[in-house]
This record gives structure tokens, C-alpha cells and sequence, in this order.
């Protein structure tokens, strides 16, 4: 934008100021106003004309000057029927063959005197618009005084003032104007999106967790305000469904729990039969798909917790032994490693157990039959869970971490838990990657703020 802008007007003081001698010169001959009062719109004829005897200028091999008129200079004449004009050689006063010597005899052309410019009128003329022009100037054949009067503007006469006006002398002059205003153009527009800058910054750090940022309206450009008004309006609207969706989830999880806790109360009363173990597993599945749900609606949610820190090997070794049952019903094992000291991090204890026990579980589900799945926190607060499993194709390690996503049909799970890692280590400024396992299977390595 800011360089179309200053296109835009470059371009525009390249038109005006090339097409000055039709856009200001002539209006103000045409009215007498300023210095186009005394001269009028004959002035333009009048150098016309000049240019149109310099061309007819020769020279021949001994030297001797004339003025030969072409076609051009014969057609004017014709156009102008009372121009006349004269040649004279500034060193000596002599007149060039072809010249007016009536015209001729109302200058002193023996003065000392060089003309570089100037505009007459003969005082026995009795049109008081007939206008003159006497200059010396180089030609063809040298310097030459070169008087010329009687011709009438016609309107052709203004292309032949644009084009005359195409000279180097005038390019040179612009390139310098052209650059000063191109360096005050890219100044002011800078300066005037300044504002907007910051605001498209506002934007950009807005996510679903900060719906309730405003863009300032403060020094924005008049134009720019309604769409300033619109996209906090669209922020507001974005936060009211995010808002209801979270609600929604959260109250439908909820409302589960009961009925989920009932069946796993009942199906504890069953008989210890192959049966029980299938519903039991199929239980906590449900229970696991819930309590996903929940954590997902606490996300970003206004009732979100404050940082605090704990201790992450006690914190970790306890969410490990919650999850050995699992595993020995399963036909696994967990082995949990300490860090050599105490890890201390800061970061809910809830947001912990949430992001191990997604981690555990994926780990258990991942082990062969009599593998040992292998928890261990390090110092810099970095835990890491490993399986002996298929491992992780590294076409799909970023893959796995996006809600619902599974692998195949065959894959077990809802595909929520490692989307849940990957957000709550987002909002609460960690990371998690996967690394292959040594000797097979899949490590995920998980750094969280140190306290």
C-alpha cells in the first residue's frame, strides 16, 4: 500500500509538472493574470515561430548564412499572415538574406547589447495583442539574434509547448524534485500507518485463549476506524461461541461423569469373569474420553488455574503408580526413573497430570505384551515417556498431535490425548516432540517452565 501510494504520486507530480505550460501557463495568458497579463496567449505563437525560422537556417560551403524556410516554417506563415522575422549576426549586426528589414529597423542591432530573452510589442502596431520575441540563441549555424513578430496563438500551439517542454534541461531539474518528494511521500505515509501497523501487530498475537483483547483506536487514520470497529466486533462475537462451546462441553462432560461413575460402580459388583475385565476396560475408555473433554473446556477458560510451583519427580511418580494397575491388567509394566535431585517446575499440578497420564496411556497401549513402558524425569524439567512399540513414521509426528487424528481405524483411542498435550504445553509455554526409541518405538520428550 504504502508503495503504491507513493506511485501514485510520483506519477502525479510527473504529469503536472510536464504539462505546466497547458494546465497553468495558458490559463494564465489566456486571463491576463500574473506574467501571462502583458503578453497573452500570442507568447506561445511567438516562440513558435522562432523555433520554426532556426530550423530554416543554412549555411553553405563558403560560408554563407540564409535563411531557407521549409515546409513547416511556409505552412505558419500562411496560418499567420502578418509574422515577420529577422536574422541578425550578433557581432556585426548584419542581416541573414530572407530577413524583415522593416522589422529589422525598429531594433539598434549594432548595440553591444545580447538579448537572451524577451517579448515586444511595436508601439505603431495597432493591434494591441500583436506580440514579439527577440533572443539570441544557438542554432545550426551558430549564435544568432533572432527577432520574430505578427504570429496568432492557435490551439496546436499548446502540443508544441508540451513537446518543447520534454528537454533534458527539465529532466535533470525533475529528478532531484522527484526524489525530494519521494522521500517526503515514503515519510508521511509511513508516519500515517504507523498506527496501523501496531494494530495488524494487535491482531496478530490474538488467539482463542486471548478473545478478549480490543484493538485501540487510538491516532488510526478516520478510514481505517470502521474496520477496526468491525474486527473488535468479530472478537467479540468469536469469544461469545468460543465461550458456549466451552460451556456446552464442559456441561456435557459433566453430566456424563455420573452415569459413567454408576456403571463403573455396578460393574464392580460383577462377577470376576473374562466379561468383567472387557467392560472395565471399556469403562475407563469412556471414562478417559470425559475427563479429555473437561480438560479441554478448562483450556483457555476463565476459571483456568494459576501457575504454582511442585516438585516433578514426586509430582510424576505419583500420576506413574495410578497407572500400574492399568498396565498389569494389561500385561505391562511401568518403570519410573528419578531425576537425581529434586526438579522443581512451575505449573499446575492438574496440567501434570493431565499431559502424563495422556502420555502414560498412549505409551501402554503402544508396548507389546510384557514390554515395559519407561518414565523418567530429568533435570530442566523435562520428562520423557518411552514405548517399545511401532514407533512414530516421521511423516506424522507433527500429525499426531491434531484432535481426533488416528492413524487408522484399527488405532485405539479418541485421538484427543496427545492434542490435549500439545495444548496445554502451548498455553502453558512448553514443548513436546517425538523421538525414536532406542532399539524401537516411540519416545515423547516433554520440557516445561522451570520454577
Amino acid at each position: 500500500m504504502s508503495s503504491r501510494l507513493i506511485l501514485y504520486w510520483v506519477a502525479t507530480l510527473t504529469i503536472v509538472f510536464f504539462t505546466l505550460p497547458a494546465t497553468v501557463y495558458l490559463p494564465l495568458a489566456a486571463l491576463r493574470i500574473g506574467d501571462g497579463a502583458d503578453v497573452g496567449l500570442e507568447s506561445w505563437t511567438t516562440r513558435r515561430a522562432r523555433n520554426l525560422v532556426i530550423d530554416a537556417l543554412r549555411s553553405d560551403a563558403s560560408g554563407t548564412k540564409r535563411i531557407e524556410p521549409t515546409r513547416e516554417l511556409r505552412v505558419h506563415m500562411q496560418r499567420n499572415p502578418e509574422l515577420r522575422f529577422a536574422v541578425v549576426e550578433p557581432k556585426d549586426g548584419a542581416l541573414l538574406p530572407g530577413s524583415s528589414a522593416e522589422l529589422a529597423s525598429h531594433f539598434d542591432l549594432g548595440a553591444e547589447v545580447e538579448s537572451f530573452g524577451s517579448m515586444f510589442h511595436l508601439a505603431d502596431d495597432p493591434n494591441p495583442d500583436a506580440r514579439g520575441y527577440d533572443r539570441i540563441a544557438e542554432t545550426p549555424i551558430g549564435r544568432m539574434r533572432i527577432i520574430v513578430y505578427g504570429a496568432y496563438f492557435h490551439w496546436d500551439d499548446v502540443l508544441q509547448q508540451l513537446y518543447n517542454n520534454l528537454k533534458l534541461i527539465n529532466f535533470v531539474a525533475f529528478v532531484p524534485l522527484c526524489a525530494a518528494v519521494a522521500a517526503v511521500a515514503w515519510l508521511v505515509v509511513r508516519r500515517c500507518l504507523a498506527p496501523l501497523r501496531s494494530a495488524a501487530a494487535e491482531v496478530a498475537a490474538v488467539d482463542v485463549n486471548s478473545l478478549d483483547r480490543q484493538i485501540a483506536p487510538r491516532d488510526l487514520p478516520t478510514e481505517i476506524l470502521p474496520f477496526v470497529e468491525a474486527v473488535n466486533g468479530a472478537f467479540d462475537r468469536v469469544r461469545d461461541g468460543v465461550e458456549r462451546h466451552r460451556r456446552f462441553t464442559a456441561n456435557a462432560a459433566h453430566e456424563l461423569r455420573t452415569p459413567v461413575a454408576i456403571l463403573k460402580a455396578r460393574v464392580d459388583r460383577l462377577n470376576d469373569k473374562p466379561l468383567k475385565h472387557d467392560i472395565e476396560r471399556d469403562v475407563r475408555r469412556i471414562q478417559t474420553i470425559v475427563d479429555q473433554l473437561l480438560i479441554l473446556a478448562r483450556l483457555g477458560g476463565p476459571d483456568k488455574k494459576s501457575d504454582r510451583e511442585i516438585d516433578l519427580g514426586r509430582t510424576v511418580l505419583a500420576i506413574t503408580a495410578d497407572y500400574m494397575p492399568i498396565a498389569i491388567d494389561n500385561r505391562r509394566t511401568i518403570e519410573f526413573e528419578p531425576p537425581p535431585e529434586p526438579v522443581a517446575a512451575r505449573i499446575d499440578g492438574w496440567a501434570v497430570e493431565s499431559i502424563v497420564a495422556n502420555l502414560v496411556e498412549n505409551a501402554v497401549r503402544a508396548e507389546p505384551e510384557d514390554g515395559t513402558v519407561v518414565v523418567r524425569v530429568l533435570p530442566g524439567a523435562v520428562i520423557e515417556v518411552a514405548d517399545h512399540g511401532e514407533g512414530v513414521d516421521p511423516g506424522d509426528r507433527e500429525r499426531i498431535f491434531e484432535a481426533f487424528w488416528r492413524k487408522n481405524d484399527a488405532s485405539r483411542g479418541a485421538g484427543l490425548g496427545l492434542a490435549i498435550v500439545r495444548e496445554l504445553l502451548d498455553e502453558l509455554h512448553g514443548s513436546v516432540e517425538v523421538r525414536t526409541t532406542e532399539g524401537g518405538g516411540a519416545t515423547f520428550v516433554v520440557r516445561l517452565p522451570r520454577a
